[in-house]
Formats: C-alpha cells, structure tokens, sequence
C-alpha cells in the first residue's frame, strides 16, 4: 500500500454545512488506553462504527467553554508524518479527590471523546476521538492560586515520539442518536 497517496476529492465549502466552532455541551469521555478494545473495534478509515471497551470510560466535566481540543500537523523528516492531538481542560477545585485525579493523569494514557458544535450533514460527525493509534498522555499540569479561579488546568497530548493517522477519528454508531446513547452511558461494556 502506497504511503504517499494523490487527494481523491475536492475540497469545497458548503453554505448549508458551514463550520460551527466549540463543544458541544460540558462533559467530555476519557477512557483508559488499556481498557480499549482495538481487536474488537471496528473503524472504517477516520470513523471509528464501534468503540469497544473493557472497561467503562469517565466523565471530564467542565463549566463554560473551558475545555478545548486542538490537532496540529506533525512533519518528521526521519519517521512517519502525521498529526498530535491535544485536550485541555481542567479539575475545577483543589480538593483531595482532584489531587489523585491528577496523579491518575500523570500515570496514565488515554482516548478521549467529545461532542462537537458541529455535527455535520445528518449528525455524522458531532462525535470526534483523539489518541485513538498513539493515545494521550499528560503533557502540562498547571495550578496557580490566584489563577483561572484556583483551578487545575491540564493538557493531555499526543505521546512523545508517536503520531496519530488523521487530525481527528470521528465516531459514528450507526446513527447520532446510538453516538449519543454510547457517548452518555461512558461507553459501557455491555
């Protein structure tokens, strides 16, 4: 299989799909990278159809627009091109609960999903993935007293060293509607 493949469509903008920037909703789903199921999942290109889990995921919760996703080009001129996801976001409060929240982040790596404001023709790409090939790991911690509200702020990014195939994967279960049930019950183990 060729690595360096041609475009294979155009690139257009259309007036009824125009962009819509933002999360939808506050709540994100992290799921740990070794609760995910690859073997049993199913993905077509960047849409993932079935997110298979051993184990449930967990709310990210947040207030306002307080969490955001970004995904950046990631050329290499020795290795594989590709792209770095990243999520910010925040643990509210300083409590002890937050503080093992944040030791659980230091040590771990992980998917996390979210809802998008744009939702695209039919729905079909209000859910976005990232760290589905390489995970996500905690890249930045930040507290400051007298900052954001006291407030944790976090980024969990692509890991050092790896890529990920495409800027987002999209996650699509048949229909928005079945997204959405997978989405709210954390992507339950049935």
């Amino acid at each position: 299989m060729a690595c360096n493949k041609k475009i294979s469509d155009s690139i257009l903008f259309d007036c009824a799909d125009a962009p819509i920037k933002g999360l939808s909703g506050q709540k994100a789903v992290i799921i740990n990278w070794a609760d995910v199921d690859k073997a049993g999942s199913t993905a077509d290109g960047a849409t993932i159809t079935d997110l298979v889990t051993t184990s449930t995921g967990f709310s990210i919760e947040w207030y306002k627009e307080l969490a955001s996703t970004a995904t950046s080009y990631a050329a290499n001129a020795e290795d594989v091109d590709g792209f770095s996801h990243s999520f910010l976001s925040r643990l509210s409060t300083t409590s002890a609960d937050n503080a093992e929240r944040a030791a659980e982040l230091k040590n771990g790596r992980f998917i996390v999903i979210v809802e998008t404001e744009y939702k695209g023709v039919d729905n079909a790409d209000a859910f976005k993935v990232y760290g589905w090939d390489s995970g996500l790991e905690l890249s930045e911690m930040t507290q400051g007293s007298n900052e954001n509200s006291g407030s944790m702020l976090f980024t969990l990014a692509t890991r050092e060293g790896t890529v990920e195939r495409y800027p987002f994967n999209t996650f699509l279960e048949t229909d928005y509607a079945t997204s959405k049930a997978t989405f709210d019950a954390l992507f339950a183990s049935v």
